[in-house]
């Protein structure tokens, strides 16, 4: 019994001391540190080689000229904002991927064409070391609300998104190294407005989005390069289109909310088992919000758009939250200053900045706001 008793007292002592010192949860402060030069909608922002956040595309309802043809960059160790003198096609729903040279290859989208929206197989490459854009090949077929992942071997697949307003099913596959474009296998289906991921293992993951006929769909597709062919995946538990998409430090993948009856919930995708697993109901359903991962491994979700019966335009509101892995919960997390949706959380060094996307009465944001984690 004596043993017992020290053995108990042991145990008891071990955890009380890693209470003591098992860290506690980072929160933080959100403060507005400046202004894009220009009011962005619908932009694109990412953290480039070098540590600026550069900035593209979007629209602004009060310019005459619709679209952005304008990029920028935001220094966050100075804070300041530099707009490049470079002109691009001034577009909306393009992507932007990430080669390993740290190049970030900008593909499709829309053109404002007088009074209308068109879809552009324009492609342009930004090269951080000279902080210069260069035109690059054409797509093979001119695509917006398209998907695009980085490959193992530094290539870009494109696939699905609409031209105009034919959905597509088609892929095609850019070689950086000889500025050239190949057919791929096609989706199944058309699809649009869906997620998409590069998995641990080279394959990649498209998940939700429309079908030809306009409805969300609850069915995913994985890519696998080295056969050239897509495979059914896992379905999500309820159909999901305008979610958020991260991609956590173990390769499995989170979405977060979305239209409808997603607006509530989180799901993640188990890479090591191709399986679809419930992640937690949101603290406040959501859909178009921003995310990230922090540097404890949590996940935070910003603003988006109040999910309402009958709405019929953006709502958008700041509520923050986070999710545990450790416990597959969302709690409730310190706010940005203002409300947002279909902006872009990106990630630095020196905090996470908040950048683009729309306020109050669905207004381009110029407002930059910063969380310094503590």
């Amino acid at each position: 019994m004596k043993g017992a008793a020290v053995l108990v007292a042991v145990v008891a002592l071990a955890l009380a001391r890693a209470s003591v010192w098992a860290p506690a949860p980072l929160t933080g402060k959100w403060a507005v540190v400046g202004s894009l030069e220009r009011p962005r909608a619908y932009a694109t922002a990412l953290a480039v080689k070098g540590g600026n956040i550069l900035v593209f595309g979007g629209l602004d309802q009060n310019d005459p000229r619709v679209v952005n043809p304008t990029s920028e960059l935001i220094h966050p160790l100075s804070g300041k904002v530099t707009l490049l003198p470079e002109k691009m096609p001034g577009r909306l729903h393009q992507t932007a991927t990430t080669l390993p040279n740290g190049h970030v290859v900008v593909a499709g989208g829309v053109e404002w064409i007088v009074d209308h929206f068109e879809s552009v197989d324009a492609v342009n490459v930004f090269i951080p070391e000279k902080n210069t854009w260069v035109p690059a090949a054409p797509l093979l077929q001119a695509r917006s609300d398209h998907g695009a992942a980085a490959l193992q071997d530094g290539e870009v697949l494109v696939t699905g998104g609409n031209y105009d307003t034919r959905p597509l099913a088609s892929s095609e596959i850019y070689d950086p190294t000889t500025d050239t474009w190949r057919e791929a296998a096609p989706l199944s289906h058309p699809r649009v407005r869906f997620s998409m991921a590069t998995l641990p293992d080279g394959r990649v993951l498209v998940a939700g989005g429309l079908d030809q006929m306009g409805r969300p769909l609850k069915t995913t597709e994985i890519y696998d390069p080295q056969r050239d062919r897509w495979t059914a995946g896992p379905s999500f538990s309820t159909p999901r289109v305008q979610h958020t998409m991260v991609v956590l430090p173990s390769g499995d993948v989170l979405f977060i909310g979305g239209q409808n009856g997603a607006s509530g919930t989180a799901e993640r995708y188990d890479h090591l088992t191709n399986t679809m697993r419930y992640a937690g109901s949101l603290v406040t359903p959501r859909l178009v919000a921003q995310a990230a991962v922090l540097p404890d491994g949590r996940v935070l979700v910003t603003g988006g758009s109040v999910e309402q019966p009958g709405r019929t335009n953006w709502v958008p509101f700041a509520d923050a939250e986070v999710w545990d892995p450790a416990t597959n919960r969302w709690t409730a997390f310190p706010s940005p200053k203002e409300p947002r949706a279909l902006g872009d959380l990106v990630p630095t060094p020196g905090g996470l900045y908040l950048v683009g996307g729309i306020g109050n009465d669905e207004a381009a944001h110029r407002s930059i706001e910063r969380l310094t984690l503590e």
